[in-house]
């Protein structure tokens, strides 16, 4: 083996010896003058001299970039030239970089401050249309009303054609985001599970649910739906759930004999009272937005709705109706503590429906009633609060 080794043209041997005395020039070889790097005019002079067989030609090192390669080391250096770049044009972010001010930019349908509503062009208008909206809940009251006075079994279906109506309304708003949820699976889960809790109690809740997460598996194994089964299936259950497991505990009031016309009652005009005053002080005082999910909403709204709500369980308590929530032992205290349990429920259920209604980037659930939206724009407090009245009655013996 020779005692030479070839470095593209660059060669030394063993016996070289390096005086420790000789001045290294910077940007030259250590090997020697004849040796020295290629300046960077002549990229590929060592390479090409290889193909030609000469020896490599280098030119003479201009003595003001030497003072450049002094100065090289391997770490990052600053250009210090005058020439400057022209200033880049700002992009427009897109997705998860767009900010809060243009995430939140389309008014929403607030309850408690000024409210605007999505017209039929999709422009939003700077008021709510107000008339119609009070005829509107002035009807749907009436109606509810009237299947209550008339007995459970009417006001069970006046609630699973709400129920059903607003699971549609979900389903197809997460299909327009993009997923694929089984739709048929989730409004049949949404509207068996207050049948089911009528008729066979709070148990039926679980088996109707874990019944819609086992058909939903073979919805997707045998290729009914087929893309994204993963998101698919979680969006109908959660469908299922939210609908109709917490809209189910209407159905269980129902159950109750002699007085579950009143319980439900009661937990309804408490979340009524709650929307109105809090709607209706938000306009009038609010200033301070509540939270991110819905800009619109206020702090004065809030703690307004909440004072009114209490008040009204107060007025229950004391003229003793409805029944059972009022009119037993104890019912006083009873109808108080319904009132301010339902005081921080009802927000919570508006204020979830409009984190949906943000994460799937759109106004309104649906358009069925006018001057409200859809029906889970209207009802999303009523699905908190129905849970919580029940629990309420349960855990205070009044069930």
């Amino acid at each position: 083996m020779s005692d030479q080794d070839d470095f593209g043209g660059l060669s030394s041997s063993e016996e070289d010896e390096f005086d420790d005395d000789a001045g290294v020039v910077a940007g030259r070889s250590v090997f020697g003058d004849e040796h020295g790097e290629p300046a960077w005019g002549d990229v590929g002079t060592a390479e090409s001299s290889q193909l030609t067989g000469s020896e490599p030609r280098l030119q003479e090192a201009d003595p003001q970039e030497l003072g450049v390669w002094t100065d090289h080391t391997s770490a990052p250096q600053w250009d210090e030239s005058e020439e400057t770049l022209p200033p880049m044009e700002p992009q427009e972010p897109v997705g998860e970089a767009l900010g809060d001010e243009d995430f939140f930019g389309y008014e929403d349908q607030s309850t408690y401050a000024g409210v605007s509503a999505t017209g039929p062009t999709g422009v939003v208008s700077a008021e709510r249309d107000m008339p119609m909206a009070v005829l509107v809940g002035v009807f749907l009251s009436a109606v509810i009303l009237v299947a209550l006075q008339v007995g459970p079994a009417l006001a069970l279906v006046v609630a699973t054609v709400v129920l059903g109506l607003a699971a549609v309304e979900l389903l197809s708003a997460v299909r327009v985001a993009g997923y694929q949820p089984a739709v048929v699976l989730g409004l049949a889960g949404a509207v068996t599970m207050p049948l089911a809790a009528y008729w066979r109690g709070i148990d039926a809740i679980v088996v109707v649910l874990v019944l819609t997460v086992v058909f939903g598996a073979l919805w997707y194994l045998t290729g009914v739906g087929v893309e994204g089964p993963m998101r698919g299936l979680a969006v109908t259950v959660f469908a299922v759930a939210y609908i109709g497991g917490l809209g189910s505990h209407a159905a269980l009031m129902l159950k109750i004999p002699t007085h579950g016309t009143g319980l439900l009652t009661a937990a309804i005009v408490l979340t009524v009272a709650h929307d109105v005053s809090a709607m209706a002080i938000g306009r009038a005082a609010g200033r301070t937005p509540l939270s991110r999910a819905s800009p619109n909403k206020t702090l004065e709204g809030l703690l307004g709705g909440a004072i009114v709500t209490v008040a009204v369980g107060v007025v229950m308590g004391l003229v003793g109706m409805p029944a059972p929530i009022a009119d037993g032992p104890g019912s006083f205290w009873t109808a108080v503590l319904l009132s301010v349990v339902v005081a921080v429920a009802a927000p919570i259920g508006d204020l979830a429906e409009s984190m949906l209604k943000r994460d799937l980037e759109i106004k309104d659930m649906g358009s069925l009633l006018p001057g409200h939206g859809g029906i889970l724009d209207r009802f999303d407090a009523m699905l908190f609060s129905l849970p919580a009245t029940y629990y309420v009655a349960l855990m205070t013996g009044v069930i």
